[in-house]
């Protein structure tokens, strides 16, 4: 799989397949050597060395590896299990560190030994009290070494909002070991924690280069500290610098082919970089049963890349995996609710919606809590409310909480309101804007129907009338997401229609009030409300002549004619499918790419009263001409021709495939066109 370009200390020359697989080969003569002269227990005790050195050596995916290997060998001596949970307490994963204790414990490892590694993982996590110096020599002496005391008591420091103490731990730990990885690596979380504060830019920015500056020398003192560059990467991808977070991560997969967390970060800056068929191949290459990953996070990255291809169905079969009740993953619970609202589901998106808002109101009273708690003030109110909120915290309510779909549609469907917010709202937004939020996932961007101008009209002043836009609406716009609402009955249609009104007159209307505030003119009632009459209300309809259902091949080649004269080629090329000599874009500066008239639908129908509307009045808001003053009788021979254009079957793209297409022709330096 291709790689991104990145400098040579990011990213080391892979070694080549061949000798990697010759090497493997040895190891594998050599383990079956080894255990004819030695035994399976010495085997594994040979590897656990092994896994050992690695791990002292940041390497904690290969030491994974070497553990595995021992497992096999002796899967009843718990020391392989002990070191398993020092690798999961360094990754931060604390659910497979209690298990590989308990493990290590049920195959009779030394309870000693079982409390060191516990007594560390509560260090790390803040589980202490300021007296924790007293324990360095003892702990020490036990076999605990330094680098790992002093990187739980820095990490639990921090965890304990305390980096007074965690930096005097640092000093203290400097004074030991001043070149060890591990320290320059602790000293860049340090400076990573402080710039998460609530600072100025300038200061966050020099925290940050801080931080760099001593990950870099992490990596410089041991090039396989796998945290180190993981760390650095995701400082990379937080500064928006993904194709360098990127070299970070294939540099680590140079070294740890296995790495199953570059793995799924690669593939998660592939995704970002719209580079789709990468973060697919990526992670189809870890393992069914990863060692080191959850499954569900695998899930739910897989459920994002399909959400993000277009793949609607898919996605929701990815997200289901994902265990979306689970109150951690707000994130993946509001792509799974637009992915529902995107396949026509909307009592099961606003479900999901509703969760997320939850979640937030309980994490915001949770850190206010919390805050009055930690503080030390005399609040003896905190504690209970801390307790009660733990025992209210959302999540976990599935299919069955709040009101069933059924419930949900009909009570919202009595009203245009009501079948906005059903059915519109996670496009164009609560109050119409255009920013509800599936639109970021969305190309062309969902219409702002409180200030953009509609597209399809059938009037001279190109302002909708409602039957306008109940056609929109039963048709839906071919070319886009704004599927058709036929599965609703006329009247509801027509509430709908009505509710879209209203939002264009409140927006037009703040929008005018907004001018003259800035102007500094004076607000006139009687004025805006003229103004706004003008301004939307639609005008006398326009009729279309009767066009034959059948074209004469004269009426054609009048039609081709007319094209050529009328300039239509410019934009949609001298054979229907498109050509740039410069890229187009609407009244709000977005892309708009002209239609392929031979493969691509048509956006308001091949009906030809359709075709011969969108000739005579133009698509207001977009580059798309009208043709006011040309014949009827030219115009409905230019409708026969653009008909003889269309062909079957049509293109179908997905929203990145458009948005791909669109912004690669607006940024090429030069013209492009596209012939069939």
């Amino acid at each position: 799989m291709p790689q991104p370009d990145t400098a040579s200390q990011a990213n080391p020359p892979q070694r080549p397949r061949r000798a990697r697989q010759i090497a493997v080969g040895v190891l594998a003569l050599l383990l079956a050597a080894g255990l004819g002269l030695y035994g399976r227990a010495s085997m594994a005790w040979w590897t656990r060395m092994i896994a050992g050195m690695h791990l002292d050596h940041g390497a904690i995916s290969v030491a994974q590896q070497w553990l595995a290997w021992s497992a096999r060998l002796d899967p009843g001596n718990g020391a392989t299990d002990l070191m398993r949970a020092a690798c999961f307490r360094r990754l931060r994963q604390p659910e497979r560190w209690r298990e590989a204790l308990r493990a290590a414990e049920q195959k009779g490892t030394p309870a000693s030994q079982v409390r060191l590694e516990t007594r560390l993982g509560q260090i790390q996590d803040g589980d202490f009290d300021n007296e924790i110096q007293d324990e360095l020599t003892a702990i020490i002496k036990a076999g605990v070494s330094p680098t790992d005391f002093y990187a739980a008591l820095v990490n639990g420091y921090l965890a304990r909002k305390d980096p007074g103490r965690a930096e005097a731990a640092l000093d203290a730990w400097a004074a030991t070991e001043p070149k060890e990885a591990h320290l320059a690596f602790t000293q860049g979380l340090y400076w990573l924690r402080l710039s998460q504060a609530e600072l100025e830019i300038p200061q966050r920015r020099d925290l940050e280069k801080r931080a760099q500056r001593e990950l870099e020398n992490a990596l410089a003192r041991q090039p396989r500290f796998e945290l180190a560059r993981i760390a650095l990467a995701e400082l990379f991808e937080d500064q928006n610098r993904l194709e360098e977070a990127c070299g970070q991560y294939s540099a680590l997969l140079a070294g740890t082919p296995a790495n199953e967390t570059a793995r799924l970060k690669l593939a998660k800056l592939f995704r970002r970089l719209n580079r789709l068929a990468e973060a697919r191949t990526m992670l189809a290459s870890l393992p069914p049963q990863p060692q080191t990953l959850d499954e569900k996070e695998i899930a739910a990255e897989m459920g994002e890349l399909e959400l993000e291809s277009g793949n609607y169905q898919a996605a929701e079969h990815w997200f289901a995996r994902a265990q979306l009740d689970a109150p951690d993953r707000g994130g993946v619970v509001g792509d799974a609710a637009i992915c529902a609202s995107l396949q026509e589901k909307p009592p099961r998106a606003r479900q999901l919606f509703d969760r997320i808002d939850a979640i937030h109101r309980y994490n915001v009273r949770l850190e206010d809590v919390v805050s009055r708690f930690t503080t030390g003030a005399d609040d003896p109110q905190a504690e209970a409310e801390l307790r009660a909120l733990e025992a209210s915290r959302p999540g976990g309510g599935g299919a069955g909480t709040g009101p069933t779909g059924a419930d949900a549609q009909e009570d919202t469907e009595a009203t245009g309101a009501g079948l906005y917010a059903l059915h519109c709202s996670g496009c164009h937004g609560e109050n119409g804007d255009g920013k509800g939020r599936a639109a970021r996932h969305l190309f062309p961007k969902p219409r702002d129907l409180r200030t953009d101008r509609f597209r399809l009209v059938s009037t001279v002043n190109g302002i909708p009338s409602l039957e306008d836009l109940e056609a929109g609406l039963r048709r839906g716009m071919p070319g886009t997401s704004m599927r058709a609402f036929d599965n609703l009955d006329e009247d509801q249609r027509m509430m709908l229609a009505q509710e879209v009104r209203r939002l264009n007159r409140l927006g037009m209307g703040e929008h005018f009030i907004d001018t003259l505030l800035k102007q500094g003119e004076e607000i006139d009632e009687d004025e805006v409300r003229q103004v706004l009459k003008l301004r939307t209300t639609a005008g006398e309809d326009v009729r279309a002549p009767r066009i034959a259902a059948v074209a004469e091949p004269q009426a054609i080649a009048r039609g081709h004619e007319a094209y050529s004269k009328l300039g239509c080629q410019t934009c949609h090329g001298e054979d229907g499918t498109g050509v740039w000599e410069v890229p187009l874009f609407d009244e709000k500066g977005r892309p708009s790419p002209p239609r392929d008239l031979v493969r691509e639908p048509f956006k308001g129908g091949h009906e030809p009263d359709s075709i011969y509307l969108r000739l005579l009045l133009g698509m207001p808001g977009t580059p798309h001409p009208a043709l006011p003053g040309v014949a009827d009788e030219q115009l409905i021979d230019l409708v026969q021709y653009c008909r003889s254009l269309s062909q079957e079957p049509k293109r179908e793209q997905t929203n990145h495939q458009r948005a791909l297409q669109a912004w690669t022709v607006q940024e090429s330096p030069s013209p492009r066109s596209r012939n069939r």
